[in-house]
């Protein structure tokens, strides 16, 4: 048994050897090397060292830190876990959470405090095990190798406590702060804040100014038609007047310094931008707009990125619009990923103080009020600002409003935004590049109904919806049916 233990701790701290070298690592060997030192451990080590040992000396190596929920606690609501990967940069490896050796849970980059791994988790539903224990399992993975293991036992049950002004600095801190005890006694919960919502009467956008882009297609267009076409020029420019969103996807580049400069933009003007985040995996389902990142773990990089460039500054986020609605082309394990990564888009975007985030929600003419309003619930809606309906369609504002109010009575009173920005003639069936349509009322943030937070123009009235009806390729400028939506 001596022997055993003494050639653990070899294969242990050759693994953090290993870890710790900058020569093997820009090599690029650090995967092949831990993975002989497995393959070793298989043919060398006796018998009665497995490779679920290989696991226990892999975490002695290289340990995770779990900041919360702290070991034995009791908990309630949405919590957030926190863990991270010790004197690790929290962009090289992943980190995913698991509750009684359940599936695994993305965790996000999170830049709070102290760089670490988050996860917004909502546990009103936990109740398999009645109050508990149930046991958390923190996973860290790097190159497709799992580092590092770290469990927890947590209880579901009432707050008793009030919650810590801000996060100490050791999970034994956060224990004696709230009962002054031992870390390793059971203690009552902690409920640790978040950006509180705002207040359901005004609505979240009430006190903004939308920003126009004095630079937009619409208004190059009128300046480049004042002397030739002049009358041409002036309907243009009712458009060009209006708030409008900027879209983001891949073709942004450096997506944060792309949202960084409208941010700016618009920041110098006292106002907020509309911003569109269109960049998901698997986007569109082949269609159109097909396109996306390649893979979740860049989408939530992307999406932080996002998140950076609107820092402190204020800004409305429209989430990926036809993510949700237009799901069913999925593999159930790809639908159940979406909603996840919509979940940690919602909280990585409302970590920032002045970001109001919709999530989309299609129209009326496409997925029932029932099954959206579920799939809102499973993508993070309780801590966004609301859903958005209608982005790029033309259904009236009559007919999204009264969807959007059965959506939010489903949703405990969550508020809307509508996209008018061709719906002024209603739709007549069609919905990519469809001829005889009109813009719609004008963005505002006040709509006159408590539910409606504002009327936004989303889709860039001009920019074409893809190759059809004579359209150039979908967010190409087409000036001629930016035009037509003036008549």
């Amino acid at each position: 048994m001596i022997g055993n233990e003494i050639r653990a701790r070899v294969l242990k701290t050759s693994i953090n050897i290993i870890r710790r070298s900058k020569k093997l690592r820009f090599a690029g060997l650090y995967k092949g090397a831990v993975m002989a030192l497995v393959l070793l451990n298989i043919f060398i080590l006796p018998a009665n060292i497995s490779l679920s040992g290989m696991g226990a000396v892999a975490i002695a190596g290289i340990e995770s830190e779990v900041w919360w929920p702290q070991n034995n606690v009791t908990v309630q609501g949405v919590q957030p876990f926190k863990a991270v990967l010790s004197d690790t940069p929290v962009e090289s490896y992943e980190m995913f959470w698991q509750v009684d050796g359940g599936s695994w849970n993305w965790m996000d980059n999170n830049y709070n405090d102290y760089p670490h791994k988050q996860a917004s988790v909502d546990l009103s539903s936990w109740n398999w095990r009645g109050p508990g224990p149930y046991t958390l399992n923190f996973i860290a993975r790097q190159n497709g190798i799992v580092v590092s293991e770290r469990a927890v036992t947590i209880y579901i049950g009432a707050q008793s406590v009030s919650a810590p002004a801000a996060r100490p600095t050791s999970v034994t801190e956060v224990a004696q702060s709230a009962v002054g005890t031992p870390e390793t006694q059971k203690i009552s919960v902690i409920e640790i804040p978040q950006q509180p919502p705002a207040p359901a009467a005004s609505g979240a956008l009430s006190s903004l100014t939308l920003y126009v882009n004095q630079n937009s297609p619409a208004a190059r267009q009128a300046n480049e038609w004042r002397n030739s076409r002049p009358n041409d020029a002036r309907a243009m420019d009712t458009l060009a007047s209006a708030p409008s969103a900027s879209w983001f996807g891949g073709w942004s580049g450096d997506v944060e310094q792309a949202v960084r400069s409208t941010v700016e933009a618009a920041r110098k003007t006292g106002s907020a931008p509309v911003l569109v985040a269109y960049n998901i995996p698997q986007r569109d389902c082949g269609g159109y707009s097909a396109g996306g990142v390649g893979s979740s773990g860049e989408y939530t990089r992307w999406i932080g990125a996002f998140a950076r460039g609107i820092g402190d500054s204020n800004a409305v986020v429209i989430l990926e619009p036809d993510s949700l609605a237009g799901i069913a082309c999925l593999s159930s394990s790809d639908q159940q990923r979406r909603m996840e990564l919509l979940w940690n888009a919602v909280s990585i975007l409302k970590s920032n103080s002045g970001t109001r985030v919709y999530l989309d929600a299609g129209h009326s003419g496409w997925v029932d009020a029932g099954t959206i309003s579920s799939r809102l619930q499973a993508s993070n809606i309780s801590r966004a600002d609301g859903f958005a309906l209608n982005v790029s369609n033309f259904n009236t504002t009559a007919a999204e409003s009264a969807f959007g109010t059965e959506v939010s009575r489903l949703l405990n009173g969550k508020h809307f935004v509508i996209d008018t920005s061709r719906n002024g003639n209603g739709s007549n069936g069609e919905w990519c590049n469809p001829w005889g349509r009109r813009s719609g009322e004008k963005p505002s943030v006040s709509t006159g109904n408590t539910l409606i937070d504002a009327y936004l123009w989303v889709k860039t009235p001009g920019e074409s919806d893809g190759n059809c009806n004579g359209g150039p390729s979908a967010g190409a400028w087409w000036p001629e049916y930016g035009l037509s939506l003036t008549r």
